[in-house]
C-alpha cells in the first residue's frame, strides 16, 4: 500500500468536510462496502439486508463496462473509502489501482487495507500526472471533486472540458472511462426545492455545480466516444433509502460517534436526495466512454 500526499487542494475543506466524519460513522451508514452510489438490487431483495451485495454487484458491472478486469493500471477519480480500488485488485486481478480523494480521512482509511496494489493520493484530478497511461478509469458520484463551488456558466464549461481533457490524457487510446454522476434535468424549481438545494451546498453534502447531460456531452466531444448512457436515478434513490434505514437502526451509536447535528444533517440530506431523484429533478447517469 502506497499513500502519497499529493499537492495541496484549494477549497478542500469546503468540498470534503463531511467526509472527515469518522470512518466508523460512515461504516454504520453505508455498510461494510463503504460505497456511496446506487446499488444494483435484484427482485425480492431487502434494502438493508443485501445492501453490500447490491453495491458489489454494481462495482462488478462497472469493471465489466470499463474492461478493467486483469488490467495493469486503473485510475479512480474521487475514490471515496476505496471500495472500487479494493475490489479491482482483490477480485478482478488489477495490478495497480490509483485513487484520488480530497479527504485525508479517506486516504488514511484506504491505507488501513494494507493492500500493496493500491496507491491513494490526496490530490485533485487537475494536478494528477502520470508517465504510464492507465488502462481504464472511473469517477463514481464525485461531482464536488470535479467542479467545486458555483462558477459562472463559462467557467463551468471550461472546468468540464479540462476534466475530460485531463482524464483522456491519462488514458491509453481506446481505454474506457466509466463516469457515474448526478445531473440536473432542468425542471422548474420551487421555493422548497431551492431551500433544499441551498441546504446541500451549505452543509457540503451536495457541493459542486450539478451539470446537465448536454454540458457533459459538449465537454467530452472530440476526446471520447460515447459507448452508452444509462439513467440510474432509481438505484441511487434506493440506496439513499437503504442508508436512511441503516441510520435509523443505529442512530444512537451514530450520535455517539459524530454528534446529533451531524446525524440530523445527513438524514435531511439523504431525504432531499431521495425526493429530487424520485421527482426527476436529478438524474444519476452511468456514462461509459472510450478514449479516442
Amino acid at each position: 500500500m502506497t499513500t502519497v500526499p499529493g499537492r495541496s487542494v484549494p477549497g478542500l475543506d469546503a468540498i470534503g468536510h463531511h467526509h472527515e466524519e469518522s470512518a466508523a460513522f460512515h461504516r454504520l451508514l453505508l455498510g461494510p462496502t463503504m460505497a456511496y452510489s446506487g446499488g444494483y438490487w435484484e427482485d425480492g431483495e431487502g434494502l438493508t439486508e443485501t445492501l453490500d451485495e447490491a453495491q458489489e454487484r454494481k462495482l462488478d458491472r462497472f469493471v465489466e463496462l470499463a474492461g478493467a478486469a486483469g488490467a495493469r493500471r486503473v485510475l479512480d477519480v474521487g475514490c471515496g473509502w476505496g471500495a472500487m480500488l479494493n475490489r479491482l485488485t482483490v477480485v478482478h486481478g488489477v495490478e495497480q489501482a490509483v485513487g484520488l480523494t480530497l479527504s485525508h480521512a479517506q486516504e488514511q482509511f484506504i491505507t488501513g487495507f494494507g493492500n500493496p496494489r493500491i496507491s491513494a493520493r490526496v490530490e485533485s484530478w487537475e494536478h494528477h500526472t502520470t508517465r504510464d497511461p492507465y488502462d481504464a478509469a472511473f469517477c463514481v458520484n464525485a461531482p464536488g471533486g470535479v467542479v467545486p463551488g458555483a462558477p459562472s456558466s463559462y467557467e463551468l464549461a471550461g472546468r468540464h472540458r479540462a476534466f475530460f481533457g485531463t482524464v483522456g490524457a491519462l488514458l491509453r487510446p481506446g481505454a474506457r472511462f466509466v463516469l457515474h454522476t448526478v445531473t440536473a434535468s432542468g425542471r422548474p424549481v420551487g421555493e422548497q426545492r431551492l431551500a433544499d438545494l441551498a441546504f446541500l451546498r451549505r452543509t457540503g453534502l451536495g457541493d459542486g455545480s450539478v451539470p446537465r447531460l448536454y454540458e457533459l456531452a459538449r465537454a467530452a466531444d472530440g476526446l471520447f466516444d460515447v459507448v452508452e448512457i444509462v439513467d440510474e436515478r432509481d438505484a441511487l434513490a434506493r440506496s439513499c433509502r437503504a442508508w436512511l434505514e441503516r441510520l435509523a437502526q443505529c442512530r444512537d451509536m451514530a450520535v455517539v460517534l459524530s454528534g446529533e447535528e451531524a446525524v440530523a444533517r445527513v438524514e435531511r440530506g439523504l431525504r432531499v436526495f431521495v425526493s429530487t431523484l424520485e421527482d426527476a429533478y436529478f438524474s444519476n447517469l452511468r456514462i461509459t466512454l472510450a478514449r479516442r
